[in-house]
């Protein structure tokens, strides 16, 4: 009997072992899930607030030189929410307590807008150290750099006053007071800030403001396009051989080279060719501008342009009035007509209109009559040979179709 409760005893005992066992390796389980997780968190709110930097760096910047000093105001988790950077909303601190603490300096002190050489170095850590029964917990501090990515070290008992990034890949001083050991720290490396707000020569970033390359040469470009103005002091164009160039005289005329010899002028709408080269001979077609309007006025008398309507009349300016070059009345088509016949209108250009004039050949009429051809109207014109009192009578004559400026 005295066996059975020993045996009893020790079977319980073991089974009391056992169950508390289970208990502390459940508890370590669910605490490692715990690490992990605040791990993730971190990591995430690293990220947003690395895009918010690339975000608003030409701010930071700004403020940075209005200030002179080194220390940035880095945005809170709340404004990483409202700015876009977080999708969700995060609480403020790690389940230990405490806070999440951001500070934000522009690297070196010494750098200038000018010089291009400015960096936004930021940590991000928990206000408080990991602790576990009231000690320090290196080993979960180990757990949630782990889980939070290269950008995240921890400090430990051998050297507590610095925090070293995993790996080794970095190091910043504790930034806790008293330097206590299992302080995590995130940073964006310190001394650069991923270059993220930089133009990346992949093309993959867009730019977001207006840029000044401080008056350097861009070379072997391939090709350029523009949706707003484009402005410059010469624009050169080389095609095989030939070159092409236009640039501003300083006197409000844009002046055209070809291979370095003046081409042509153009002040206002007006183009010019001021070079006097004698007789032209052109084994093609010379093509002028359509900008001229029958009996509008022209600057400079001499001057040739077509029709601004497009259907390549050509105008003369004459005592500074453009006039078609076959003269205000241009002759367009001949017919021969008799009482009855219909004439057609020609088609004009712009600022001219149909005029008829019919000339009798021959009539046969009563002596004491007069004959008439009707020729009222734009036409077309039904052209009819009367004597004096309306009647028909057999004349032939010719009718000429002019286009009138």
């Amino acid at each position: 009997m005295g066996g059975s409760i020993i045996e009893m005893a020790v079977v319980l005992a073991a089974a009391a072992w056992l169950t508390m066992q289970g208990i502390r390796e459940d508890l370590a389980h669910r605490r490692a899930q715990q690490l992990a997780a605040e791990g993730q968190n971190e990591a995430v709110i690293n990220a947003a607030l690395a895009s918010w930097v690339t975000d608003n760096y030409a701010s930071l910047l700004a403020q940075f030189a209005s200030t002179g000093s080194a220390t940035l105001t880095p945005p809170t988790i709340d404004q990483l929410y409202t700015a876009g950077n977080l999708k969700q909303p995060h609480r403020n601190g790690p389940f230990w307590g405490g806070t999440y603490t951001i500070a934000m300096t522009m690297v070196p002190a010494t750098c200038t807008a000018t010089a291009g050489n400015c960096h936004v170095a930021y940590t991000f850590y928990p206000s408080q150290p990991l602790l576990k029964l009231g000690q320090p917990d290196v080993a979960g501090a180990s757990q949630i750099a782990q889980a939070g990515g290269n950008a995240f070290g921890y400090s430990n008992y051998q050297n507590a006053a610095t925090v070293t990034g995993l790996n080794g890949s970095w190091h910043t001083p504790n930034p806790l007071p008293g330097n206590p050991p299992a302080a995590i720290v995130a940073t964006n490396a310190l001394d650069s800030d991923g270059n993220s707000v930089y133009i990346r020569r992949d093309g993959s970033l867009t730019w977001t403001g207006d840029q000044n390359v401080n008056g350097v040469s861009l070379h072997n470009v391939n090709s350029m396009d523009a949706t707003g103005t484009v402005k410059a002091g010469a624009l050169i164009a080389a095609n095989g051989p030939r070159q092409t160039s236009i640039g501003n005289d300083g006197a409000g005329n844009t002046n055209i080279y070809q291979d370095g010899a003046l081409q042509v002028i153009q002040t206002g709408t007006n183009l010019y060719a001021p070079v006097n080269v004698g007789a032209v001979t052109s084994s093609g077609t010379i093509h002028a501008a359509n900008l001229a309007v029958p009996r509008a006025f022209c600057a400079r008398n001499g001057d040739i342009a077509g029709n601004s309507d497009g259907t390549g009349q050509q105008l003369n300016c004459l005592d500074n009035v453009w006039i078609p070059m076959s003269g205000p009345w241009t002759l367009y088509q001949t017919y021969a007509v008799y009482n009855g016949t219909v004439v057609p209108a020609p088609v004009c250009s712009a600022g001219s209109a149909p005029k008829i004039v019919v000339s009798t050949q021959n009539f046969y009429v009563d002596n004491t009559a007069v004959v008439s051809w009707v020729t009222q109207g734009a036409g077309p014109w039904t052209l009819n040979a009367v004597d004096g009192v309306g009647s028909p009578i057999s004349a032939v004559g010719v009718a000429a179709t002019y286009c009138a400026s």
